[in-house]
């Protein structure tokens, strides 16, 4: 479950970058090309922290009933 949300959210923020790069702040520079990168990587990480944020709370809640 994990991978499947890091490759969902790396895949959400290399279309979020992709489209701010093209469309908002569209230039002829090669600078903005890490954008992409670090908002999927970003997406990586966000995905993968939520799921086992998730989990972890699953988890508490049902050993307190």
């Amino acid at each position: 479950m994990r991978l499947f949300a890091g490759l969902l959210g790396a895949l959400l923020g290399a279309i979020i970058g992709v489209l701010l790069v093209e469309v908002v702040f569209a230039n002829n520079q090669s600078w903005p090309d890490v954008v992409p990168v670090a908002l999927a990587v970003l997406g990586w990480l966000a995905g993968t922290t939520l799921v086992q944020r998730t989990r972890q709370h699953r988890g508490a809640s049902f050993i307190r009933r």
